[in-house]
């Protein structure tokens, strides 16, 4: 009984929310990924979300898709699966960028270069560090902005070019010291300071 009211609730809302029928299959999915991800059982969690992910993909639901793959990457990487969650991820980031959704791109982005720095693979960082400081600077984000610029200058740093992360790191200790954030000027100043003389 408690099974058919809950339906029956289910049905209400997605006819509320405006949801299409095409597309209740795989919101119930979601909904059943969600019972589970509550109960812990993180395996379910991703065999119902990647049932959704193929239901939401075949009618081009890709808000859906979006957050899904977003959510999966979370998941992968918490498991220790970088790989997974790198290309959620970026599945992810390729639909926020096309929909010109530049709020979400910088959050992506970021887990991405997150995912690139627990990989050690610096190199690959820049690309998006460069995008999130772009976004930053158009919204007036300085925190971001300082952040992306710090980053840069530890992939400078790692590829020995301590002019340009020194210059990286000057920007970011500037941005820290004008917002307060006294601890992160901190540390970008250490930064600053192990830089070998060149």
């Amino acid at each position: 009984m408690e099974k058919i009211l809950r339906n029956k609730e289910n049905q209400i809302i997605f006819e509320l929310a405006g949801v299409s029928q095409d597309l209740i299959p795989a919101y119930e999915l979601c909904l059943k990924a969600f019972h589970f991800w509550k109960q812990g059982r993180i395996f379910d969690t991703i065999e119902c979300l990647e049932k959704a992910l193929d239901e939401f993909q075949k009618f081009k639901a890709y808000k859906e898709v979006a957050n899904i793959l977003d959510f999966l990457g979370d998941l992968y990487q918490s498991r220790g699966n970088l790989e997974k969650a790198l290309k959620a991820y970026k599945g992810c980031l390729d639909i926020c960028e096309n929909f010109e959704d530049e709020l979400s791109t910088i959050i992506i982005a970021e887990k991405i270069t997150q995912i690139y720095r627990e990989k050690k693979d610096y190199e690959k960082m820049l690309t998006y560090l460069y995008r999130i400081l772009e976004i930053a600077e158009k919204y007036k984000d300085a925190h971001r902005a300082a952040r992306a610029m710090a980053g840069i200058g530890d992939i400078y740093t790692y590829k020995k070019d301590y002019q340009t992360a020194k210059e990286a790191y000057e920007i970011a200790f500037k941005i820290y010291k004008n917002l307060g954030a006294k601890e992160q000027a901190e540390i970008v100043k250490k930064a600053i300071d192990n830089l070998p003389n060149f």
